[in-house]
Formats: structure tokens, sequence, C-alpha cells
């Protein structure tokens, strides 16, 4: 049996996928199943996904590239090339690209986005230096 080899002009097979750009970067689905799905998300360095929550489903990322910071229920945490971060449900999340960056996203449960959540989220500043991110409820 003869193989089909198709050309690209990128290496990368991901390069072949529709991708829907966003604000802040884009995604490209990878793999979809009825309880799961599996994205390909690109941050643009400086830029960062809604912070948002879901209540049907739990996320998994993979850091695949470049440096960035997860913010989980207003927690930080500085991440790299082959960092893991499990978000359970009803976890407010969010990834700050300090380089550009890029993850795997599989979301296990409803894949609807019907149940997003959006909240308002802002770094404060205090006069000793110091930071950190509080948030409100999105409000349309």
């Amino acid at each position: 049996m003869e193989k089909t080899v198709i050309k690209s002009e990128s290496a990368n097979p991901s390069d072949l996928l529709p991708s829907t750009a966003k604000g802040w970067g884009s995604y490209t689905p990878l793999h979809e199943e009825e309880k799961n799905l599996t994205i390909l998300v690109t941050l643009i360095k400086g830029n960062r996904m809604r912070y948002h929550s879901h209540k049907g489903r739990r996320e998994i990322w993979i850091i695949a590239s470049g440096i960035g910071m997860s913010l989980l229920n207003e927690e930080s945490r500085s991440v790299r090339e082959g960092d893991v971060i499990e978000i359970p449900r009803d976890v407010r999340h969010t990834i700050i690209a300090e380089t550009d960056l890029k993850l795997i996203e599989v979301q296990i449960g409803d894949i609807s986005v019907d149940d997003k959540k959006l909240y308002d989220l802002r770094l404060d500043y205090f006069n000793d230096g110091s930071t950190a991110y509080s948030y409100s409820m999105h409000r349309d």
C-alpha cells in the first residue's frame, strides 16, 4: 500500500489545524470526544486569558514552551516548559505569559462554554512595593 505524504512549509503538524484567534493569542483544537477536549493554546508575551472558572469541568495545563505565571484562586505560581497545572472544577484560573507561551489544555467533563463564569482581575500595588491580585464578578 502506498503512503500519502502531506507536505507543508512547516515541520509542525499543528500548523495544519484551524486556529481561532483571540486578543491574547490563539487556540487550536487537537482532539475532541464527548467528555474531553484537548487544545493547543498560544499566548503572546504580556497577555493572559480571561480570569474564569467552570462548574462542569476540570482542566489540566501542560506548559509546552515559554515562561509565565499561573493564577488559581488568586494564588500565583511561576511556570515554565514541562510544568503541569491541575485546575479543579469551580477554581478561578488564568495564565499570564511573561514570554511567548504555548500550553496543551485538556478539558475533562462538560466541554461547553455555557458554564464559564468570568471575573474581573486586578493587580493591586501597595506602598511597601508588594503586589497582590484581587477579583470581582464580571458584569455584562
